[in-house]
């Protein structure tokens, strides 16, 4: 299955460095502010005259993981044109690649779904439902970084872009 009329020819699918610091600046911020904001919400209470108070840094690692969050959007746009639908049509990485990109529309959606939904439980859900997903998002993304294409080495030999095949016939 191929997805738009992305040429195979054009390259690398490795972005400019300023680009891939960008993409790493956010995608850490975002996890790392996420991380941050469990542990002030679940194991730094503290107990008050009405029961469990909340850290007061916690709605502060909430407002930069969404702001990250909200970066995060632009960079999966950017991920989306340049990177995924042509890694996707020249077979690269697809398992590792696709398992990122759904664990991506699901940060989204329940995303989307803990600041619009208003039931308590529903919210609760959703949460856990996101984090799990959140830590789970970064072990991904190491196992897609640090794969080797299958399909690609399997076809082509152990160097899947077109500039190494011609210096070097493997």
């Amino acid at each position: 299955m191929s997805f738009g009329n992305v040429s195979e020819e054009r390259g690398s699918l490795r972005f400019a460095r300023t680009r891939r610091y960008t993409i790493y600046f956010v995608s850490i911020g975002v996890f790392f502010t996420g991380v941050l904001w469990l542990i002030y919400h679940y194991f730094l209470r503290t107990p008050g005259p009405f029961g469990f108070q909340n850290n007061p840094l916690e709605i502060w690692w909430l407002q930069l993981h969404g702001g990250f969050s909200f970066a995060s959007l632009w960079i999966f746009g950017l991920l989306w044109s340049i990177h995924i639908l042509r890694g996707w049509n020249m077979r690269w990485r697809r398992w590792s690649g696709g398992a990122l990109v759904a664990a991506t529309v699901l940060l989204i959606i329940t995303g989307w779904g803990l600041y619009y939904f208003d039931s308590r439980e529903v919210r609760e859900i959703t949460s856990f439902i996101h984090w799990v997903i959140g830590l789970f998002a970064f072990a991904l993304f190491f196992l897609h970084w640090l794969s080797k294409s299958a399909a690609h080495a399997r076809e082509k030999g152990r160097y899947p872009w077109p500039w190494h095949r011609k210096r070097h016939p493997l």
